[in-house]
């Protein structure tokens, strides 16, 4: 499965996928490093749209990485 970066879009849950804009490229995502700026997923179609597939793993690691402060491989912070 194709996988990509997904901007967030500082709305609703971290683990909704509709929250999500597919980028090209690697994410802008300067410090401090202090909320949720992008993820790497795979890709889903809801809606005719590109969307990320965000299963309990990766909703895990989101949070994770919020909690701590710490970006993962598949997880970027922002100020």
């Amino acid at each position: 499965m194709a996988t990509s970066w997904f901007v967030y879009d500082d709305t609703g849950g971290v683990c909704d996928p509709l929250n999500y804009t597919i980028i090209s490229g690697n994410p802008i995502c300067p410090a401090p490093k202090r909320r949720l700026c992008a993820i790497f997923a795979e890709i889903q179609m809801i809606g005719g749209v590109q969307k990320p597939y965000i299963p309990p793993a990766l909703c895990s690691e989101i949070h994770l990485a919020i909690s701590t402060l710490i970006e993962s491989s598949n997880v970027r912070l922002k100020p």
